[in-house]
């Protein structure tokens, strides 16, 4: 039995002081005002001049999520040139939420998705905090990772129609309730985030080892109640991918649509090396998101090294996975990811000197991105 098992789980409390909440709140408006305010810039300069800042942001898979509100999910393939794709890829949780939120408002989908995704971009922000506090962090530090969160390099994707702000915050919660080894929160967030997207599932990995680490292999072949407790939740995590794979199952036919359907988008399965060795071959654009692969490694190495076995596991899957089908996305999807994060932060710890020059590198990047962005440009997808 592990020593926090004969102790019990650390559990600071969950309370925010009122200057928490200044940060949180000069973090979340300062980084909407700078995203926008260069999201608004940069379509006028070159771009639509006819946008406003919340339609410039809807970009790619916002004008799915709109599709699936106003349209439901599509009974067969009809879009793209090639009229072969459809919105079976995109689950379903924000645009339900968000669809919801609409007719509460008069039917205005955008502006829907964009409170939805900027809610929860909200909350995940004193979440952020919570999670570096329980984990131990010193409290500048915590306060750091709260900035780099609200301004990482593809904040883009939190400020636009977007699932990606929701992914963040369920993430968080699950990580932040796992440390406590409050496994029934952890069980009911884990159907949120699988509802958010099919790669939440994949937080069943993580839980499992931060249960064994907090417990032991023992435990288990016990069937105590804290193992029971933990199969529990993990058996709970799918429940919102099974849910939606039921649904398509009666729509289609096809319970596995969501994955059969992204041939449409160019993605087909092949050894992720070859994925990566390509990039540079082909030069250009495929070369930039290559070289993000390798960032990404370097930092999951990081992790790794500082024996974060559970955030270090799920980075891997969920930076592998993608790559096994194709370059493109890898960067957002890197950087959607609370382990990515923490890696920058865990280093920043490591040499305090370096905070100024990540956030100053981070925030240079958001705005780079931010204009792109909104300028439809396909290498920040």
């Amino acid at each position: 039995m592990s020593e926090s098992a004969l102790t019990g789980p650390y559990r600071p409390s969950l309370r925010l002081s009122r200057q928490d909440w200044w940060l949180v709140m000069a973090a979340f408006l300062l980084s909407r005002i700078a995203l926008y305010g260069f999201g608004y810039a940069g379509v006028h300069l070159y771009g639509n001049p006819q946008l406003g800042p919340f339609q410039a942001y809807c970009q790619f898979d916002c004008v799915w999520f709109m599709r699936i509100i106003e349209n439901g999910y599509d009974l067969y393939p009809r879009w793209l040139s090639k009229g072969n794709a459809a919105n079976w890829a995109f689950m379903p949780l924000y645009p339900m939420l968000s669809g919801g939120l609409s007719k509460l408002i008069g039917g205005d989908t955008l502006t829907a998705l964009m409170l939805v995704a900027n809610t929860a971009f909200f909350f995940a922000l004193p979440a952020m905090l919570l999670v570096l506090r329980q984990i131990k962090m010193d409290e500048e530090t915590a306060r750091f990772g709260v900035w780099l969160l609200a301004f990482s390099p593809f904040s883009a994707y939190f400020v636009s129609g977007y699932g990606e702000s929701m992914f963040m915050l369920f993430m968080l919660l699950m990580f932040l309730f796992a440390y406590r080894q409050q496994w029934l929160l952890v069980g009911l967030i884990g159907i949120l985030i699988s509802s958010t997207r099919n790669l939440g599932v994949m937080m069943v990995f993580p839980v499992l080892i931060l249960a064994l680490q907090a417990y032991g292999w023992r435990e288990f072949f016990r069937f105590t109640e804290n193992a029971f407790k933990v199969v529990f939740a993990l058996w709970l995590i799918p429940l919102g991918l099974f849910s939606y794979m039921f649904y398509l199952y009666h729509l289609t036919g096809d319970a596995l649509a969501f994955k059969h359907i992204q041939v449409a988008w160019g993605r087909a399965m092949d050894s992720p090396l070859d994925w990566w060795i390509s990039g540079f071959e082909l030069g250009g654009r495929k070369m930039y998101l290559s070289i993000m692969v390798m960032f990404g490694w370097a930092l999951n190495l990081w992790l790794f090294s500082q024996k974060r076995w559970a955030e270090a596991t799920l980075m891997v899957i969920c930076c592998t996975i993608p790559l096994m089908t194709g370059l493109n996305a890898m960067p957002r999807y890197m950087f959607g990811l609370y382990p990515t994060l923490l890696a920058i932060i865990l280093i920043s710890r490591r040499w305090p000197a370096l905070r100024p020059a990540i956030l100053c590198l981070s925030g240079m990047v958001a705005s780079f991105i931010a204009v792109a962005f909104v300028n439809a440009k396909f290498f920040t997808v």
